[in-house]
C-alpha cells in the first residue's frame, strides 16, 4: 500500500461525509486505504461511518470501540493499523479540496527521500464567525526548521501533513494532551519537514472541535504539560524557545485569573513568571512587573496587596 489516510472522527456528523467525500475523490495512480476510529460518537458519525465503508469494500480499516477511549488512546490504536509507506493525517471535521492531493504529496516524497514529512497551505474556516484566512508558513524555502515548531503556535495544520510510516509513537504518547505536535517534533529528528505552497485542504474552527471545544485557560495548562514532557524527552535542545513558550503561556494564565478575580492564581503563576529564571525567560523582567501593577491598580488592592513579595522584589531588582 502506498499511502494509509489516518483518520479519527468524534461528533463529527455534520462535517464526516464531505470530508470523506474529498479523500474518494482522490486522483491516484497508486492504492490507498482509509484507516479510520470513530470514537463512540452521541450523533450519528458511527452510523455514516459504516454506511461509507459498506459502500466501499475493501477500502476503510475501522476501528470501532465499545466504549469511548479519547483521542490520544484513539490515534495510538489506529496508528498501528496504518501500513502505507507514506501515511496522510486528516480529522472528520476537515476536508480535501484538491483531488490531487495524495498524488501530488506522495509525488514530492518519493523526489525529496531527505524528508520525513512535507504540508501545505490550507484555508481556515472559522465556523462560528465564518471568517475565512490562509494558514502562515513561518519559514524561508521549502524546509521548515524544527524550531519553527516552538513558536508558541502550531504552524501546520493537521489535513495538509503527510508523513513517511518510519516510525511508530513512543510509549509516553497517550500521556500527552494531543498528538500532531509531538509528532511533528519527534520527525524532525528524523529527517526534514518540507512545504509545498500550494493551497489543498480546509481546516475547519468550530465549538464542538477537540482543542477549540476546550476553555483557553485548560488549552494553555495543556500546552504547558505538553512542552514540560517534550523538552525532556528532546533532550532539553530546544531548551531556550521552551523557556519562552513557559512565559508566554503563564503571562497568559496571569491575564486570565486577573480578568476572572482570581487573584490567588494569578499571584502563584505571576511568581514563577518573575522569580524561576531556571524555567522561564524574559528579556526585561522589570517590564513586565509594571504592566502587571497598573494592571492590578484597576481590581481591588486588598485582594492582591502581597504581590510584590520583599523576594520578588528583589529578584526584579537584580534585572
Amino acid at each position: 500500500m502506498k499511502v494509509s489516510v489516518w483518520m479519527s472522527a468524534y461528533n463529527h456528523g455534520k462535517y464526516i461525509s464531505q470530508c470523506l467525500d474529498s479523500v474518494l475523490n482522490q486522483k491516484t495512480n497508486f492504492e490507498f486505504d482509509i484507516v479510520l476510529g470513530e470514537d463512540c460518537s452521541t450523533d450519528n458519525t458511527r452510523e455514516i461511518v459504516k454506511k461509507y465503508s459498506e459502500n466501499n469494500p475493501g477500502k476503510f480499516r475501522l476501528f470501532l470501540p465499545e466504549k469511548n477511549i479519547g483521542m490520544m488512546e484513539m490515534d495510538v490504536a489506529t496508528r498501528k493499523m496504518c501500513t502505507g509507506e507514506f501515511i496522510a493525517l486528516l480529522n472528520g471535521d476537515d476536508y480535501w479540496t484538491d483531488e490531487y492531493k495524495l498524488q501530488i504529496q506522495a509525488d514530492f516524497m518519493e523526489q525529496n527521500p531527505d524528508a520525513v514529512m512535507c504540508f501545505h497551505k490550507s484555508e481556515i474556516i472559522n465556523e462560528n464567525t465564518g471568517y475565512k484566512f490562509d494558514s502562515y508558513y513561518p519559514g524561508t524555502g521549502d524546509t521548515l526548521p524544527a524550531e519553527s515548531l516552538l513558536l508558541g503556535y502550531n504552524p501546520v495544520m493537521t489535513p495538509t501533513v503527510m508523513i513517511r510510516n518510519i516510525m511508530d509513537v513512543p510509549d509516553y504518547y497517550a500521556e500527552l494532551p494531543y498528538g500532531d505536535m509531538p509528532l511533528y517534533l519527534l520527525l524532525s529528528e528524523k529527517g526534514k519537514i518540507k512545504y509545498i505552497d500550494r493551497k489543498m485542504s480546509v481546516y475547519r474552527i468550530h465549538s464542538e472541535g477537540q482543542w477549540q471545544g476546550e476553555s483557553v485557560y485548560k488549552n494553555l495548562l495543556k500546552d504547558l504539560n505538553f512542552y514540560r514532557i517534550m523538552n525532556g524527552k528532546l533532550g532539553f535542545k530546544y531548551d531556550r524557545q521552551i523557556r519562552k513558550i513557559f512565559s508566554q503561556r503563564y503571562f497568559d494564565l496571569v491575564i486570565s485569573d486577573i480578568n476572572n478575580d482570581n487573584y490567588k492564581q494569578a499571584r502563584r503563576f505571576f511568581k514563577k513568571l518573575v522569580l524561576a529564571d531556571s524555567e522561564f525567560l524574559f528579556e526585561n523582567k522589570r517590564d513586565i512587573v509594571r504592566m502587571f501593577e497598573i494592571l492590578f491598580e484597576t481590581a481591588d488592592k486588598s485582594k492582591h496587596r502581597n504581590l510584590l513579595s520583599r523576594e520578588v522584589q528583589w529578584k526584579i531588582s537584580q534585572h
